[in-house]
């Protein structure tokens, strides 16, 4: 229902462009009637259950960089397991950024990330310790899910943790921050297109986030 929601959006938003634009003289899209279909609220992380996170975490560096990572950067998890070395920028340790690369028609969602102090030695004890050389995180989308399943079970929470909902997270601590929405969704890579349907969703998280 929703994607046929969205494409009647779509179809009646571009014949109203055509005869704004005096291309067309009638609407032939004005008859068409929807209702708006929208998603059930992700259940988020709140700050503390985020602490708990890292904490049960922080005894393999492999899970505790995973986690900080995605809860800094809201990265999704197929930019993640793009991610390289060469990717990181610690020339000034006191303000690491982050690159996120693309290549063909997403190239246009590369952007520069900066990361907080802390990644640093995070970063530097999982290099060393798991032998990384090259990718990142050589690693399965499903086994990048069952570590965080395991920090969430280590850490005793009863949400259940995906890359996707600490990224949801990452966007509603931004704004709770007090963040211009438009600049975190930027941040995140988010197409343009989806931004309605976006705000709506994370401005209501926001309002009810602790």
């Amino acid at each position: 229902e929703k994607t046929v929601s969205r494409k009647i959006s779509a179809i009646t938003n571009y014949f109203l462009w055509l005869e704004t634009e005096k291309v067309l003289s009638v609407n032939p899209a004005q008859a068409i009637r929807y209702l708006r279909i929208t998603s059930p609220l992700p259940d988020i992380l709140f700050d503390e259950e985020c602490q708990k996170l890292l904490t049960a975490a922080i005894k393999d560096p492999r899970m505790y960089f995973l986690v900080l990572l995605l809860l800094e950067t809201g990265i999704k998890k197929e930019e993640l397991l793009d991610l390289k070395l060469v990717h990181f920028d610690f020339s000034n340790k006191y303000a690491p950024e982050l690159w996120v690369k693309h290549t063909g028609k997403k190239v246009r969602k590369d952007r520069k990330l900066k990361l907080p102090p802390e990644v640093v030695p995070v970063f530097n004890d999982y290099v060393k310790q798991y032998g990384i050389s090259d990718t990142l995180f050589p690693y399965t989308p499903r086994f990048i899910e069952m570590i965080l399943t395991d920090a969430a079970k280590r850490a005793k929470l009863q949400k259940k943790v995906t890359a996707g909902i600490l990224r949801d997270t990452f966007v509603v601590r931004c704004l709770r921050r007090g963040e211009d929405i438009d600049q975190v969704l930027k941040k995140i890579g988010l197409n343009e297109g989806t931004w309605e349907d976006a705000k709506e969703k994370y401005l209501k998280l926001a309002g009810r986030a602790i």
